[in-house]
């Protein structure tokens, strides 16, 4: 495995030094976005996997966690990212998706028409990164002209000084199934397994479920992270929450009983790293309908959770750390 590992890393690595050079060929088009930490407020999803409604919809039950957490950072005039996969659109067609959740897109079009909205493609979503399908579809849906983006970069200040920089993309860059056999994954997936999905209700999220697909997706956007300065990559692709490089897997257990009856197996300890440069928002398609996401907020970066066991879900922080301190010790 040793071997595959190192392959996956220097066909990944070639993948994300080509993505974030894009990116910086864009700021230099655009000018570039700031997040300072004075005054500026960010959250982060990935991975919503919106369907249509029926069994093959793998949002469908956190589709009211996820909604009240737009409607929480809203009121607190938070800038939302959304970083891929947004809509299932290799088991469906956009148009179906965008009319079964009109009220959800409705909360994401307010941060739009606020100007607090940033928008990256996945591998899912992927026709999003045609600019005549965003113009007739999506835009229509968010209100606006939008603009979405591979990858985006986030100069990080306080005040005049740069702490660093977010490098922010949904993470599937140079993986076999996310970007040289997608046109046969995605055939695959609408025409074969959404059907079996649809009939007995099978919810599949990978490669969070397959340990050794993650445990080298991860190792490799770890290792190009690790390789630069004052730059810490945010993603999210694998739906498995990271912070400051460290799997926080054990989070995601739905109750403490479920983590007694489950111990941890050799196979799924933690991946941990020295340098902390990678971070994981996780995902909002858990099966037990909760969310998690990465806050940016009164100079911390925060790994929460929003469970679907509460009247008025409210945030949990799994982790915090002062972006100062991330961003000296890379």
């Amino acid at each position: 495995m040793s071997k595959d590992i190192t392959k996956v890393k220097k066909v990944i690595s070639t993948a994300l030094d080509a993505a974030f050079h894009r990116a910086l060929e864009q700021e230099q088009a655009e000018g570039e976005l700031v997040l300072n930490i004075n005054d500026q407020r960010f959250i982060v999803f990935s991975d919503q996997h919106k369907g249509a409604r029926d069994g093959a919809d793998d949002f469908m039950v956190c589709e009211r966690t996820y909604n009240a957490a737009l409607t929480y950072y809203d009121q607190q005039g938070y800038t939302l990212a959304v970083l891929g996969d947004v809509e299932e659109l290799w088991e469906e067609t956009a148009p179906t998706v965008l009319k079964a959740y009109s009220q959800t897109l409705n909360l994401e079009g307010k941060f739009h028409k606020d100007g607090r909205y940033l928008r990256v493609w996945g591998n899912h979503d992927d026709a999003w990164s045609h600019k005549d399908l965003v113009d007739r579809w999506l835009e229509p849906a968010l209100g606006g002209d939008l603009r979405v983006r591979e990858s985006l970069i986030l100069h990080v200040r306080d005040g005049q000084e740069e702490l660093g920089r977010l490098f922010l993309l949904h993470g599937h860059q140079g993986t076999f199934d996310g970007e040289y056999i997608a046109s046969l994954a995605k055939f695959v997936l609408r025409y074969i397994w959404r059907p079996i999905q649809r009939l007995f209700k099978i919810s599949l999220n990978t490669p969070a479920k397959d340990f050794e697909l993650r445990y080298a997706l991860e190792s490799a956007l770890y290792a190009w992270s690790e390789q630069q300065r004052k730059v810490v990559l945010i993603a999210g692709h694998t739906h498995h929450p990271v912070f400051k490089s460290e799997s926080k897997e054990e989070f995601m257990r739905a109750s403490p009983a479920e983590a007694e009856a489950k111990p941890v197996s050799p196979t799924m300890l933690a991946i941990e790293f020295k340098k902390p440069s990678y971070f994981n928002t996780g995902c909002c398609a858990y099966l037990n309908g909760d969310i998690t996401g990465l806050e940016f907020s009164d100079g911390e970066i925060r790994l929460v959770r929003w469970p679907d066991d509460e009247d008025r879900p409210k945030p949990k922080v799994l982790a915090k750390a002062k972006l100062e301190e991330v961003f000296a010790a890379c």
